[in-house]
């Protein structure tokens, strides 16, 4: 018996319905009947329980409590409560999704005042409010019992909930493709009497849509805008940004109303007459569906919603969304609970820690996308919902090192996604900043082209290291040795060995903003390139070192040996040239003066989060790992509240409060978290790695526990975030709970 049912029998002996457990959001609502329209027969399916044995009620009861908290360890028996650590944003799986249009959602369940609703960025919203009698409830925090999310994978979600008591409702919410979703609602009446309820299927758009119409009593059409710079940096001709929407049910409504102004969720809360037409410009519209729920027994009903561009016949969406009304779900949570197979099964310290990692693993899964346009195999975004329009272009090679927590999920997948670099490769061996199915993104700077900090190689020796597939391992070696080859060629423009930052530099170097260095410079895109640096050269130290290992695998030993000599010089440079003794800490080089002051006398010996990347590459001898860790683990400088910040806080540039996108001044990045805490396990130092996790995961599950998201980057020190939503990278977290916990895993 699973833990729904035992909830559903602790309810089984109520002998009547009583609304009076409703709390404060339930509200007293008379609506003028000048919006009814006439019944229609036939449009519910009906279904009776036979009533239960006490006996066996309490041994199914038992049974259920002593298994129930093991079950809550997988993202298909989840249990997970409104203020649960669990990521809520649905999009469609990567064999039904497309480019140029691409619905996700987020579900909020948690918010008080409002009822369960289905959200997005720019297309509108929709739901239910659930009405018996005179009560309505309004919000989740009224409801009988609150919202339970039994399953959540990358593009489904179900969940229980008592808007009354007695009465059950359960949500099964699939976004089936880029275009289409539905919500199967199945209601329960586990009272001893009829209820006689509304179910207020609402819209609503803070932007007016347009041409709205309600056809049949069951569907409305209208049609909506998302500008185009919402989507691309580049002008995409393919994108139409006039879409066609349609909401439908799979019975017939007994009352309908639009809104020009209010909302429709205000619109219910305030009782307010529907006027029976939905026509025109409007914000929203509600369609009142009746249904008497026998006692002791259930009814369905469906809800689906689609979006495709205007210029493609509104009757193709309107037939996919009347599909949809019959398409089972079972086969459809088994395909997206299979996404899950491979991924190590953990033992972490709490059920909070178990509901991030799966959660860090559907982030990622969920942003692949199937080949398309140039983009020969699948691909990811940074983010389906909501969606950015610098992150939707393609793959850059940093947001890459979400790779390595989603091979564990599909090995084949990954080595996939690193093929699209490959594939967009130039005889010279240069590799563009942006990759994607429409665009390669070389922003060229006075005739040089920019590419992205290199960690293409170590991201493929790590997917082979899981995947042990030779025929991948030997495109890397010939794709990453290229580009090493051009790395090394035009990056080393002084002759020295130092690697500079070129083309756009401030793009190249990824720390494009607010870093406390190039703000020294003027911050000006050219900044980066002002300095021998030290991050640039510890990566292509780790990237020689990977060439050096597929060198070896694959029998070709001379390779191998040139390959780690030039591994060896670079970090040769770095432990001897960029090391401070006096301060025990890394720093950029000026290319003036080739040390860590200027010619104009301006210092660099600024402590930032790149200081630690010798750790990482195995660069530190051990006395200066030491050192590292003495500043790493100081509460005034790098060991604050919710991780490691990428600059030190007792430098006066420092900004704990993440005010926008982009800050390298204060603000946690998880990926350069994962780099630093590898460099500890490297070393040695487990405890302070094991620290170092538990302070990212406070960061992560307070956001996850209150609103359900992932984030850019996090606040070293608060909880206030304004850096932009769930973003790829954050997936990492599920690699260093790996590292840790799997280590027969993680190699």
């Amino acid at each position: 018996m699973s833990s729904e049912q035992s909830a559903s029998v602790s309810n089984h002996f109520a002998q009547s319905l009583d609304v009076s457990g409703v709390r404060a959001s339930a509200l007293t609502k008379s609506r003028a009947t000048s919006g009814a329209l006439a019944p229609e027969a036939g449009s519910l399916r009906l279904s009776r329980r036979p009533s239960l044995c006490a006996p066996f009620l309490l041994a199914a009861l038992l049974l259920c409590l002593w298994a129930g908290p093991a079950r809550a360890q997988t993202p298909d028996h989840l249990n997970a409560k409104i203020d649960d650590p669990v990521y809520t944003t649905y999009a469609a799986p990567m064999s039904r999704s497309e480019y140029f249009v691409d619905e996700g959602y987020h579900l909020n369940h948690y918010t008080p005042g409002r009822a369960v609703s289905y959200t997005t960025d720019t297309a509108g919203d929709f739901g239910i409010v659930w009405q018996l009698g005179h009560a309505v409830a309004a919000g989740v925090d009224g409801f009988a019992a609150k919202p339970i999310l039994r399953r959540s994978f990358t593009d489904i979600a179900q969940l229980d909930y008592q808007p009354f008591p007695a009465i059950r409702v359960r949500e099964t919410f699939v976004v089936y493709s880029s275009r289409l979703a539905f919500v199967d609602v199945e209601i329960t009446n586990e009272s001893g009497k009829p209820a006689p309820l509304v179910a207020n299927v609402w819209y609503q758009r803070p932007d007016p849509v347009t041409d709205a119409a309600f056809t049949g009593r069951r569907m409305v059409t209208f049609g909506h805008v998302e500008p185009a710079n919402l989507w691309f940096e580049t002008p995409q001709p393919k994108y139409d940004p006039n879409f066609n929407d349609v909401l439908v049910l799979s019975l017939p409504a007994a009352s309908a109303g639009s809104f020009a102004q209010a909302g429709a969720l205000d619109a219910i809360h305030n009782g307010e007459a529907l006027s029976g037409t939905i026509a025109g410009s409007i914000r929203g519209f509600v369609l009142d569906a009746n249904l008497t729920v026998p006692a002791h027994g259930s009814r369905r009903f469906r809800i689906v919603r689609g979006v495709a561009p205007a210029s493609q016949p509104i009757t193709a969406l309107e037939s996919g969304a009347r599909a949809l009304l019959s398409q089972p779900t079972a086969p459809l949570i088994a395909q997206s609970e299979a996404q899950y197979r491979r991924a190590p099964r953990l033992k972490l310290p709490n059920r909070d820690w178990q509901m991030v990692y799966w959660s860090a693993l559907s982030l990622v899964r969920q942003q692949m996308m199937p080949p398309e346009g140039m983009a020969h195999h699948n691909y990811y975004v940074f983010s389906r919902e909501p969606t950015w329009r610098w992150g939707h272009e393609g793959q850059v090679f940093h947001e890459s090192l979400s790779m390595l927590a989603y091979a564990y999920m599909n090995p084949a997948s990954a080595e996939d996604s690193q093929r699209v670099f490959m594939g967009r490769q130039e005889p010279s061996g240069y590799i563009g900043y942006r990759v994607g199915p429409y665009v390669t993104q070389t922003y060229p700077v006075k005739g040089e082209q920019t590419t992205s900090a290199p960690f293409f190689s170590w991201t493929n020796w790590e997917i082979y290291q899981l995947s042990h597939d030779r025929k991948f391992l030997a495109e890397s070696y010939r794709s990453g040795s290229a580009f090493a080859n051009y790395i090394l060629k035009t990056r080393d423009k002084d002759g020295d060995g130092f690697l500079e930052w070129g083309g756009n530099a401030m793009l190249e170097c990824v720390r494009d903003s607010q870093d406390v260095i190039w703000h020294l410079f003027g911050d000006t895109d050219d900044s980066p390139s002002r300095v021998k640096a030290l991050d640039f050269t510890a990566m292509m130290v780790m990237e020689t070192h990977s060439l050096a290992e597929m060198a070896r695998a694959l029998g070709r030993p001379a390779e191998a040996r040139q390959w780690q000599q030039h591994s060896d010089r670079l970090a040769a440079l770095v432990r001897t040239r960029m090391w401070d003794p006096k301060t025990g800490f890394f720093y950029n080089l000026s290319r003036d003066t080739g040390t860590f002051v200027t010619a104009k006398g301006i210092s660099l010996k600024r402590k930032e989060v790149i200081g630690f990347l010798p750790l990482w590459a195995g660069i530190a001898t051990k006395a200066q790992a030491a050192r590292l860790v003495q500043h790493l683990t100081d509460p005034n400088e790098f060991w604050r509240r919710f991780g490691v910040p990428t600059l030190s806080a007792d430098d006066p540039y420092f900004q704990p409060q993440i005010k926008e996108c982009c800050q390298w001044n204060g603000a946690v990045w998880l990926l350069w978290n994962y780099l630093v805490f590898h460099g500890l396990l490297r070393y040695g130092y487990r405890t302070q790695a094991e620290e170092l996790l538990r302070r990212v995961m406070a960061a992560v599950t307070f956001q996850l526990d209150r609103n359900h998201r992932f984030w850019e980057s996090y606040s070293p020190d608060f909880t206030t975030l304004h850096s932009p939503k769930n973003y790829l990278w954050d997936s990492i977290l599920a690699r260093m709970m790996i590292d840790l916990y799997a280590p027969a895993h993680a190699h």
